[in-house]
């Protein structure tokens, strides 16, 4: 395992505050957020990939207006079919126990399967980046075993498996948390290990400071906290910019 399965932790954080300027649409009945100029969908595409709170929480809405700024159309879809975990849930309610048997990968990949398809049928983009948060960094380091995504960003990830780390063909940004009890340090190691055995092209920042949940959750009243997610934003940005110009166009 590269990193261990969800838990409460990655229920709880912060709301942050902002007014989102994209929409909500539905296609062939999944929801999706969707923001910045869908003229750029064909070239540029960004498949953004929750943590357990989902697409409504306003915290993704703004990462993915900011992401769209940068030059790409960017779409978040449901994939907990109207059912996303409870941001700091009560006292009695265990995410293992109350939530994730519902969102095994069983169930989750035929959706992230209908995503792809949606995708393909409606925009047929020619770049595809994905961003992966908490629960979504599976399905993005999953996507970068197949043709579809050229690179992804992860963000504290959890229950990414170590073969899924060695199907990886395109390139893979990790931005990993100093404290995180699901990317361990010992993970954090073996997954650099493998990504060195395949020779993968990648790039892994350890932030200083912060815990699970930084780069979507996290209190960014707190400096260090801003600074680290600030800080993700633009090495996956740039990461994103680096394989476009060097990788694609070449």
């Amino acid at each position: 395992m590269a990193s261990l399965a969800p838990g409460n932790c990655c229920a709880k954080g912060f709301k942050h505050t902002g007014e989102a300027v994209g929409k909500f649409i539905t296609l062939d009945g999944i929801e999706y957020y969707v923001t910045g100029d869908e003229s750029l969908a064909s070239t540029k595409f960004h498949l953004m990939l929750s943590d357990i709170i989902g697409h409504r929480l306003i915290n993704a809405q703004l990462l993915a207006d900011e992401y769209a700024k940068t030059g790409y159309f960017v779409v978040i879809p449901d994939l907990f079919s109207g059912d996303p975990a409870l941001l700091n849930p009560p006292e009695g309610y265990d995410v293992f126990r109350d939530w994730a048997p519902k969102h095994v990968p069983e169930i989750t990949q035929p959706i992230v399967d209908q995503v792809v398809k949606t995708i393909q049928s409606k925009w047929n983009p020619t770049f595809v980046v994905a961003t992966g948060f908490c629960f979504g960094a599976k399905y993005a380091v999953r996507l970068l075993a197949t043709d579809f995504v050229k690179v992804s960003a992860i963000f504290h990830p959890s229950f990414v498996t170590i073969d899924e780390i060695r199907a990886i063909k395109g390139a893979l940004y990790i931005g990993a948390s100093e404290d995180d009890y699901m990317l361990t340090a010992p993970l954090r190691r073996q997954t650099e290990d493998v990504l060195l055995e395949i020779k993968a092209k990648y790039r892994l920042t350890l932030n200083f400071g912060v815990e699970h949940g930084f780069a979507i959750r996290g209190d960014i009243s707190q400096p260090w906290i801003k600074y680290a997610k600030e800080r993700v934003f633009g090495d996956a940005v740039d990461w994103f910019n680096a394989v476009y110009e060097i990788e694609y166009k070449k």
